[in-house]
Parts: C-alpha cells; sequence; structure tokens
C-alpha cells in the first residue's frame, strides 16, 4: 500500500535528478568500461565504412558525370546537325507533313536516348511555330510566351542552360532546360532554337542513388542554382537547409580533400562532394550521410555492453528508488499544500523552482491586498460614518465604534467630537452665474474648500455632503484641549471659510457649531440639532454665526400674522389672477420677514399660505393628482430656504397649473356673454348700472359674473365702468360746454368724486383737460 501511494505521487525534476545522480554513482564504472569499448570499436569500423562509402560515392560520380556526357553529345550533336538549316525557317509544317512527322521523331529518339531527356522542342522565330516531341506541333498564341522565346534566343551564348523554365502548354511550372540556338555556333541573329527540358524526377533519382538512408545528395552549379530538387514531405524544407548548410562549407573549403564531416541538428554527417564540368556549366555533386547511419553495424557489437549497463542501473534503481522517496517527500508535501490553495496548478516540473514561484505569488498578493485595503479604507470609512451619521447604526455601543473606526484607520479613543454645518444662500442672486441645476455641484466646490480649511485645524476630519447647498463637518478633537480654545478655533474657521465662499463663489453663508461631545453615541443627535439650528437664521443677515452651545431661541415682539393678504391671495388665486396673486405673496414674504427675522417662522408662515391655498383649490372639486402629478407639495415646499425661491415656486409649482386648468373652463360662450356684455357696457354708459342688474338680465349671479369678467376681461367690473366713464367724460370736455357738474350728473357721479377719480386716472383736473385740447373731432375708444 505504501509503494502504491508512493507511485501515485506526481513527480518533478528534482525527484529524477537526485535519482539519476545516485543511478550514476551506482553504475558508473560499468557505463565508463561501455563507453570505452562502444567508442574503440566503432572508431575502427568508422574508418573503414568511410573508405568504402567514399570509394562508392567515387563511382556513383563517375556514373553521373558519364549520363551528364552522354547528353552533352545528344546535344552538341543536335546543334550542328547540318540538316537543320535556315530551310526550316521556310517549313510549313502543316503542309509538309512528312518533313514535320520526321522531326518529331528524331527528337523522340533523342528523348529516348537519355532518360535525363523529358522533352525536345523547336521554336523557328520567323514562324512563331513550336514543334515538339510531347506537345506536338502548334502556335505561339501570347505576346508572353513570345517574348520569353525571344528573349532566350537574344541572350549571347550558343548553348546555356536554364533552371527555371516553364512550358507554355504548362504555364505554372518550372523546369530545367538546356537551350541550342541554331544554326549552330551562331551567337547571334540565330533563326531558331531547341528547348531540351530534363526529367527532373529521373535526375533527382540518380543523383539521390549516390546516399542511402536518411542522407542527402543534390547537384548545383556555379552560381549556388540547385539542379536536383527535394520530394514534397514534411522533412523537405528541413532537407534544403541542411543542404545550404552544406553548400555554404563546400564553398569555404580550402583543402584539396573532397570530404570532411558535418555538425548538423545536434547529429553528424560523412560529406562528399566531387566537380564535373559539362555544357557550358560546371556542377558540384554532393553526398552526406549520417555517420551514425555509417557505423549502424557496430550497434549490435555493442548492445551486449548496453545490456549490461542497463542491468547495473536496474538494479541501481531498484535500490535507491526507496531512499530517493524518503528524501523527495518534505518536499512533496510542501508542493502539495500550495496546489491544494489554489484551483489552477502551474505546469512547473522544477519543485524548487514551483516553490518559490509559489510563495513569491503569496507575497505579491499579500502585498497587492495590503495595498488594495489601504486605497478602499478612506471610501469603507466614509460610508461607515455615512451609516453612522443617519442614525442607522444606534445599536452599536459606543466601544463598537471606537473600535470599528480603528479598524478604518480612525483612533477616536479618548477623544471629543464637534459638529459644524454651513448653509449657503443667495444663489439665485447671482444674475445667471449659477443655475438651480447647480447646486450639487456648488456644493461639491464649497465642501473642497471647507475640507482644505478644516485639515489645517484638525488632524481627523469629515466632510458631509448633503447635495443640498448644505454640508456637515465632524471634527475629531484632542481630548487635552478646552473648550474655549476649541471654540476659538471654530470661530476663526468660520470666519475663514466666510471669506472664501464670499470670495470664490459668491455666496451668503450661514454656520452653525455644535456643542462639544466625548461620546460617539449622541453626534447622530447633535448633527440633527445643529441642521435644525439652521432654520432659525436671520433673513436680513448675509453671514452668520450660530453657535449652539449659546443658542437660545427667543422673540422681542408678538409675532403678527399677515391674515388679511392670506384672504386677498385665496381670492384671486380663484379667480385664476396669476399676476395679481404673485404681487400679493411678495407682500405676504416681506411681511412674513418684517414680523419675524428667523428663517424658521418665515417658512412656517409660508407653509400655513400653502395650506389655504391649497385648501381652496379642493373647493374647486378640482383632481390634484392630475393638477401636481401626485406630488407632496409640502415636502417640496419643505426642502426650499431662499425666499426667492420659495416665491418662485409658488408661482410656478402651485399657482399657475392650477390658473391653467381654471381658464380652461371658461368655454367659447361664457367669453362670448362677456364681450356682449362690454359692448352693452359701452351703449348704457350715462345710465345708472350694476352688476346684479346684467347679472338678472344674463340669468347668472352676481359673483359667477364678476368671476367671469375679471377672468376673461383681465379688469373687474367695477374698473371697467370707471374707466367708460372717464372716457365718456373726456370726450363730453372736448366736444361739449358743459360744466363738469352737468357732466358728473350725467355719468351719475358727485362732483368732488368724479374730479377726484378723473385726476388720479389722467393726473390732470378736468378744467385743465378742456383748455389742453381744443374742439376737434373726438373717438370714443369704446
Amino acid at each position: 500500500m505504501e509503494m502504491n501511494m508512493l507511485l501515485s505521487k506526481s513527480r518533478g525534476t528534482i525527484f529524477w535528478k537526485n535519482l539519476g545522480i545516485v543511478l550514476l554513482i551506482t553504475c558508473i564504472p560499468i557505463a565508463v568500461i561501455g563507453v570505452i569499448i562502444y567508442y574503440i570499436g566503432t572508431e575502427r569500423i568508422e574508418t573503414e565504412v568511410n573508405k568504402a562509402h567514399q570509394n562508392q560515392l567515387q563511382s556513383s560520380i563517375q556514373q553521373l558525370t558519364d549520363d551528364l556526357a552522354n547528353l552533352e553529345h545528344s546535344v552538341v550533336r543536335l546543334a550542328f546537325d547540318r540538316s537543320l538549316d535556315e530551310t526550316l525557317k521556310k517549313l510549313d509544317f502543316v503542309q509538309e507533313f512528312q518533313t514535320t512527322n520526321e522531326l518529331m521523331k528524331s527528337f523522340s529518339l533523342i528523348t529516348e536516348s537519355n532518360s535525363l531527356i523529358n522533352s525536345v522542342n523547336l521554336y523557328l522565330r520567323g514562324s512563331d511555330k513550336i514543334i515538339g516531341d510531347e506537345a506536338g506541333f502548334h502556335s505561339v498564341r501570347t505576346d508572353e510566351d513570345r517574348n520569353l522565346l525571344n528573349a532566350l534566343l537574344d541572350t549571347e551564348r550558343t548553348i546555356y542552360w536554364n533552371y527555371s523554365l516553364k512550358k507554355l502548354n504548362m504555364p505554372d511550372s518550372l523546369n530545367k532546360a538546356i537551350i541550342i540556338k541554331l544554326p549552330g555556333g551562331q551567337m547571334y541573329g540565330s533563326f531558331g532554337m531547341f528547348i531540351i527540358y530534363l526529367d527532373q524526377n529521373k535526375l533527382n533519382t540518380m543523383v539521390q542513388k549516390l546516399v542511402s538512408g536518411e542522407g542527402v545528395a543534390f547537384l548545383f552549379n556555379e552560381n549556388g542554382d540547385y539542379l536536383t530538387t527535394l520530394p514534397s514531405h514534411e522533412d523537405s524544407q528541413e532537407l534544403l537547409t541542411l543542404e545550404d548548410a552544406l553548400k555554404s562549407q563546400i564553398s569555404v573549403q580550402n583543402t584539396n580533400e573532397n570530404m570532411f564531416k558535418f555538425d548538423w541538428h545536434h547529429q553528424k554527417y560523412n560529406v562528399s562532394y566531387g566537380k564535373i564540368a559539362k555544357l557550358g556549366s560546371k556542377w558540384t555533386v554532393v553526398s552526406a550521410t549520417p555517420i551514425s547511419q555509417i557505423v549502424a553495424p557496430v550497434t549490435s557489437l555493442s548492445k551486449f555492453i548496453l545490456w549490461i549497463s542497463v542491468f547495473g542501473l536496474t538494479m541501481g534503481l531498484a535500490l535507491s528508488w526507496f531512499a530517493s522517496n524518503k528524501i523527495y517527500d518534505p518536499i512533496h508535501r510542501l508542493k502539495s499544500l500550495f496546489e491544494s490553495s489554489r484551483n489552477n496548478k502551474l505546469n512547473e516540473k522544477d519543485e524548487i523552482t514551483y516553490i518559490e514561484h509559489q510563495w513569491k505569488m503569496q507575497l505579491q498578493v499579500e502585498q497587492d491586498l495590503s495595498i488594495q485595503i489601504k486605497q478602499s479604507i478612506p471610501a469603507l470609512r466614509e460610508s461607515f460614518l455615512l451609516q453612522f451619521l443617519q442614525g442607522n447604526l444606534y445599536t452599536h455601543t459606543e466601544s463598537e465604534l471606537i473600535q470599528k473606526l480603528k479598524q478604518l484607520d480612525w483612533d477616536v479613543a479618548y477623544k471629543r467630537f464637534a459638529i459644524m454645518v454651513a448653509q449657503f444662500h443667495g444663489i439665485s442672486d447671482l444674475g445667471g452665474k449659477f443655475s438651480e441645476r447647480d447646486a450639487q455641484l456648488v456644493t461639491f466646490a464649497a465642501s473642497n474648500i471647507i475640507k482644505e480649511l478644516s485639515t489645517e485645524k484638525a488632524n481627523l476630519v469629515h466632510i458631509i455632503n448633503f447635495q443640498d447647498l448644505s454640508i456637515g463637518v465632524l471634527f475629531v478633537l484632542d481630548p487635552n484641549s478646552s473648550d474655549e480654545a476649541i471654540k476659538a478655533n471654530f470661530n476663526k474657521l468660520a470666519h475663514d471659510y466666510i471669506v472664501a465662499i464670499n470670495n470664490v463663489l459668491n455666496l451668503k453663508v450661514t454656520i452653525v457649531t455644535s456643542r462639544i461631545t466625548d461620546s460617539m453615541k449622541d453626534i447622530p443627535k447633535i448633527l440633527e440639532q445643529t441642521r435644525k439650528a439652521l432654520r432659525f437664521r436671520d433673513h436680513h443677515t448675509s453671514n452668520q454665526m450660530l453657535d449652539m452651545s449659546q443658542f437660545m431661541l427667543t422673540t422681542t415682539s408678538q409675532n403678527h400674522f399677515p391674515f388679511e393678504l392670506e384672504r386677498e391671495i385665496v381670492h384671486t388665486v380663484s379667480m385664476g389672477l396669476e399676476d395679481e396673486a404673485m404681487r400679493l405673496i411678495k407682500q405676504f414674504m416681506l411681511e412674513l420677514q418684517k414680523n419675524n427675522n428667523a428663517e424658521l417662522m418665515v417658512h412656517q408662515g409660508m407653509m400655513k399660505l400653502l395650506g389655504t391655498i391649497h385648501h381652496a383649490i379642493i373647493k374647486h372639486e378640482s383632481n390634484l393628482f392630475a393638477l401636481y402629478g401626485g406630488v407632496h407639495l409640502y415636502e417640496q415646499l419643505m426642502q426650499l430656504s431662499e425666499p426667492d425661491q420659495i416665491v418662485e415656486w409658488f408661482q410656478y409649482k402651485l399657482i399657475r397649473p392650477f390658473v391653467k386648468t381654471l381658464t380652461i373652463t371658461y368655454d367659447s360662450h361664457l367669453r362670448e356673454i362677456v364681450d356682449n356684455l362690454i359692448l352693452q357696457m359701452q351703449k348704457d354708459i350715462l345710465l345708472d348700472v350694476s352688476l346684479e342688474m346684467y347679472a338678472d338680465q344674463l340669468q347668472m349671479s352676481p359673483s359667477k359674473l364678476s368671476k367671469a369678467f375679471k377672468q376673461i376681461n383681465g379688469i373687474n367690473f367695477i374698473d371697467t365702468i370707471v374707466r367708460m366713464r372717464i372716457e365718456k367724460c373726456k370726450e363730453l370736455l372736448v366736444t361739449t360746454d358743459l360744466k363738469i357738474n352737468d357732466i358728473a350728473e350725467q355719468l351719475h357721479y358727485q362732483p368732488s368724486y368724479l374730479i377726484r377719480m378723473f385726476k388720479k386716472s389722467e393726473d390732470i383736473t378736468p378744467r385743465q383737460y378742456r383748455e389742453k385740447h381744443t374742439q376737434s373731432s373726438y373717438t370714443s375708444p369704446f
């Protein structure tokens, strides 16, 4: 069972290295003897085999030379054949079929007489014809082929090689070919040429006979061009690289010997080469055979020695296996410990390297976690303090709160605490510099300013951004500082902060400082009280500093609520007179501020006005949900503190939506009634008329008629009558000689009342108006 457990362990390089050292020490004598015998025997055999291989290579090179000499003979005979003269230019290959057939037969005989020739082709420049034993007779069809053939003819040499010539009927092939210009021996002005294509496969086979097995043989010319090609298989690229290396090595050989040894990819080759000069070119034939292949016969002699070595190694393995496991066991346990702690195991065979890498990773992870914790502590502390100041951690004890903050890098044990709250005013008085939407941005800028100033006064400071043009600051104070020193520092900080906000943001500030406490549990309650104290700021003072420890709500006079204005506001709102209602609301705000300087009292007065208007709107049977979209009006008003904001809220959020719905209720029929009533009043201007009289005529209640008249006409009934009679008075003063008493009698006014009303309207008396205007045509606007 113990053996099975040991075998189940994964082994790394350390185990196998240790085991190998033990085995080498155990078997080194046998290994040394085997190696000496092996190398002494193989060296002698290698010498004899190399001699035999060299003789065979020389014989093969001579055979290759003979084949090329035969090819050369065939080429020269063809080049200087007297029957192939210029008469061929005039030969009609179609009409003189017999001559054409004999040429093709002679080409076939040449091909069959030499195994290296694949095909023979004849090209005549003037006729643009080409004939061969393989493709037969055909014309040159493309300019590309014609240019290729003419370029071959224009070469200065009479007989020469081309190592990458394509066949006309096989445009993608590259062939070795011999070019023979006609007539033979003429370098310029040739009328045609023979193109002898070599059989690449037979040439490769002939050269490859120089070697066997895994050896390589090839043929290249003086320009380094290969006359042989490699077969297409997966090792061809590697063999081509070997050929290039051998070719480079032969070019730098300075010895007269035609053989040398060459190392390539951890294998040693025995290389032999020879020179061949035929057909105007010089070739080098190279044969490279692995020495291991040459000395293969010696391996049988050394097998016995190897088997003895293997037996000794096996015995050493059996004897050292258990000892190696005992040595390796601590390393294995440590490695397993790391692997069990990670989901993804590294593919590392060296246990020591693996353990070192894992240890470094653990240290890096620990360092990264430490950095992340340090970076996240401020955010965690912000979140914790936010929950704490909102009163959500009321279940925590004092010690738990102190311990939690200590974990968040705040040591607040035996410390004192205080709160400062600031409210910003006057954002609507900046002439467009800030809008109401910029409240959060302004509050953020102000919080940054107080943060910079506060950190100079205390080490531990927490800024609370309420996102509503107000901020709070929590100070952790030194317990050794006196209350007087702390208050002095707070006053200095408040003064500096007010100056900074005035200069940078052009806003006014109200600052309230709380009482100092020794208990953290009291801080949420103190914060709530301090924020509430902002409501007691004086509306008539721009910048204020309030101290909660000395704060007392006192009144010097009895508060007076403007009930009359409240009734007038409700009446104008009920009639849909938005402009008049807003004028009265502004006056109402001024009355509240005059009687109550504290913001809280003014705000409570506006809340009562909201309740009264809200009650009046309900009496009109309006759908409040459709009118205000389900908005909580009282909650919205509670969020506002600036007088201008409150007045604008009353206009745009409360009154205007109601007035719009109220205006819609006055239909076109009622407007027509009011328009006809105005025309009737112009006709009855000299009569003693009243609202009740017209209401009886129209069969309407006086209140409904009065409300509709003012809603549609914009002016109430009495003011309209007075304006019409003033205009009539002006007409009578200019067009008649009636005295003012007579005119007043016609208009059903007392003379003194008419004169007073006329002067109020025109800023002059009736007499002055008559004197100013001459008797001229006058048409009343009514």
